[in-house]
């Protein structure tokens, strides 16, 4: 058994584990465990207690080296398979309450917009996978960018979203140094997430003063308008016991972000397009 510890996937060892556990006398003590399999599940389940606790798991040096890659990548193979976004259109990427915006279109129109939004992700989903997948191909004149909801209520740090951003606005400059990247506030969803209320002004301050020192990026505040005199989440904007937004609150999206958007793009569209002889 040991032996073969040595050669097995982190993966198959788990199992291997399980099934001795199994094996063993009913009340026998873990300690009476062979040395190296007790170090084995001290390895193996400080590499998963935060699946039980809920705590912050960065996703390591690269999405690509994480579990649920296969999962990523087929969400944004699905992204793909839809129709491709026309070049110097306004691109909209990011977690769950960009991609629950239905009313996009209609929202930011006459501006061409695409909604590339996927549920469940985090900055750095936006910055290895999301900008140069579903975003650089396609050469877009404007990307509207949503994170750091999920990012902050995994326990990560404002300056871990920070550091991801960089990563993601480095890339798409490099790659389109003419495209602007507008950046929301975060969502003050109500419940637990409110809970961090401190780390999403923080998260806001570092996003806002980066797209400050940056010619070609804005910094939209959406949060504000999302809470109430009192300072809290307002009640109409959230579906009950939810942490996504009603209709009403993608008004409020709208409020704030369609009369910057389409005053800056439908303008430099304009302007772009060929005078006539």
């Amino acid at each position: 058994m040991e032996s073969q510890i040595t050669v097995i996937s982190k993966f198959d060892f788990k199992c291997v584990f399980i099934d001795h556990l199994t094996r063993l006398p009913p009340m026998k003590p873990l300690l009476s465990l062979k040395p190296v399999l007790l170090a084995a599940f001290c390895f193996t389940f400080s590499g998963t207690s935060h699946l039980l606790y809920g705590q912050a798991q960065p996703l390591g040096d690269s999405v690509k080296q994480s579990a649920d890659v296969a999962k990523w990548e087929a969400l944004v193979k699905k992204k793909l398979a839809l129709p491709n976004p026309e070049e110097g259109s306004v691109i909209c990427v990011g977690s769950s309450h960009m991609a629950k915006w239905t009313t996009l279109a209609e929202d930011l129109a006459p501006l061409r917009v695409y909604n590339m939004g996927i549920s469940g992700s985090r900055m750095q989903h936006a910055a290895e996978l999301f900008v140069p997948r579903l975003v650089i191909p396609f050469k877009p004149r404007a990307v509207v960018l949503y994170e750091g909801s999920n990012d902050l209520a995994t326990g990560l740090s404002p300056a871990e979203v920070l550091k991801q951003f960089r990563v993601l606005y480095r890339e798409l400059h490099e790659a389109l140094p003419e495209t602007r990247l507008y950046v929301l506030g975060i969502v003050p969803s109500p419940g637990k997430r409110f809970e961090r209320w401190e780390a999403i002004q923080e998260a806001n301050q570092l996003l806002a003063a980066e797209c400050a020192e940056n010619s070609w990026m804005r910094f939209l505040d959406i949060t504000t308008a999302l809470l109430g005199e009192d300072g809290k989440p307002r009640p109409e904007c959230f579906i009950p016991n939810d942490v996504h937004m009603t209709p009403k609150g993608y008004e409020t999206w709208k409020a704030v972000i369609a009369p910057v958007l389409i005053s800056a793009e439908h303008t430099a569209l304009q302007v772009d397009k060929p005078q006539a002889p």
